[in-house]
């Protein structure tokens, strides 16, 4: 009876736990390298820099987020691999990226492309596990990046 009172306790201290994770804190990107461009997708690999303020590692999984450029949707992307981050650190790992391009916006997004300084926002359900637990956190976050940063020459991967 008691080590049923003490798995009971100890899974609600997890889920307690769990339930005030705080969301990573996205710091950058690097190493950009674009896989595959089409009217509708682009594949590309990036290297993510994130904070993770918890006191626990967390998985972050397979995950899929709306993406907007200066406020333009340009559709659903996808994080294709899990990763793990480190409790109390920033992490630097490779994510392979899909983004499934909305109807019409390939043109749109090839304007973009050509300009220095972007809007971006990524808005949806991070899923990650911590301590061994499920836990899904609402996203929306905008950030400033510029484009030449990311050191691709846009006209050549388009055959300008």
């Amino acid at each position: 009876m008691r080590s049923i009172q003490f798995i009971s306790a100890l899974f609600a201290i997890l889920f307690i736990a769990t339930g005030c994770m705080e969301n990573p804190q996205f710091k950058g990107v690097s190493n950009f390298k674009i896989d595959e461009v089409n009217r509708e997708k682009v594949s590309f690999n990036v290297d993510v820099s994130a904070f993770n303020p918890n006191g626990y590692s967390l998985k972050v999984r397979k995950s899929d987020f709306n993406l907007y450029l200066n406020d333009l949707y340009v559709g659903q992307a996808f994080l294709l691999q899990k990763y793990k981050m480190k409790r109390k650190t920033t992490t630097l790992d490779n994510v392979p990226v899909e983004i499934l391009l909305e109807k019409g916006v390939f043109m749109k997004l090839m304007k973009i492309a050509m300009g220095g300084t972007v809007k971006l926002r990524m808005e949806g359900t991070l899923k990650a596990s911590a301590l061994g637990i499920p836990v899904r956190k609402q996203i929306d976050q905008t950030r400033e990046v510029n484009l030449s940063d990311l050191n691709i020459n846009f006209r050549q991967l388009l055959g300008f």
